[in-house]
């Protein structure tokens, strides 16, 4: 069994980079239809508990309904805080895994091939952001394996700490979890690409047209 942890910021300051072109309630709502998206491929895998670590109870309502455990976060203190949480809340399972919320593209075999069993060797697989220098999805054979670093540089950051304790770092190539929406440009590589889900309904039914720009210059 592979505890999968799934931190979410609290949704009062979520996204602040999109501020310029969504109101603060629309930066939520879009907080939660990527959760959506994501719990809705991550509850197919086979052989995973979902774990969410959040302070905001409709996060909470969301994560029931795919049969996801809540983990309470005392409060706000930073992403690689609210993972450590997770990993000293759930001990039960062996190994672990940490996505981030916001990867409205992820597919249930792309979160399967980060997730699988152990073959009883230390290792870690790392699911790198498209700008190659971030994690968007990290796997550990054993939990105190080593500490995440999530953030700037990540990526290279877990490939080192993985072979400096002798582990075998493994990269996993999946274009669903390499697209976390965190920029105006994000959104509109999102719009141009042909999904279905809750978070292109939700930046569809965006009042006022303030989703249309990014779905125009998405298809053009």
């Amino acid at each position: 069994m592979t505890e999968v942890i799934i931190p979410i910021k609290n949704l009062s300051r979520a996204k602040q980079r999109l501020a310029g072109v969504l109101s603060p309630c629309d930066r939520a709502g879009l907080v939660l239809a990527m959760l959506e998206d994501l719990l809705s491929a991550a509850s197919k895998v086979d052989g995973c508990r979902i774990w969410l670590i959040a302070s905001d109870d409709v996060v909470f309502d969301i994560g029931r309904s795919f049969d996801a455990h809540a983990i309470r976060e005392p409060g706000s203190r930073g992403y690689n805080e609210a993972v450590a949480t997770g990993f000293a809340a759930v001990t039960s399972g062996k190994s672990v895994a940490v996505l981030p919320g916001d990867l409205p593209l992820a597919t249930s075999g792309e979160i399967a091939a980060l997730t699988a069993p152990s073959d009883g060797t230390p290792h870690v697989r790392i699911a790198g952001a498209r700008d190659g220098c971030g994690t968007n999805g990290l796997f550990l054979s054993e939990r105190r394996l080593l500490s995440p670093a999530f953030g700037a540089d990540s990526f290279s950051r877990h490939i080192r700490a993985a072979r400096a304790i002798g582990a075998r770092p493994v990269h996993i190539d999946a274009p669903g979890l390499s697209l976390d929406i965190d920029t105006p440009a994000d959104l509109v590589d999102f719009a141009g690409v042909s999904a279905k889900g809750a978070t292109r309904r939700f930046l569809s039914g965006l009042p006022g047209g303030n989703h249309s720009r990014f779905f125009e210059r998405g298809a053009a």
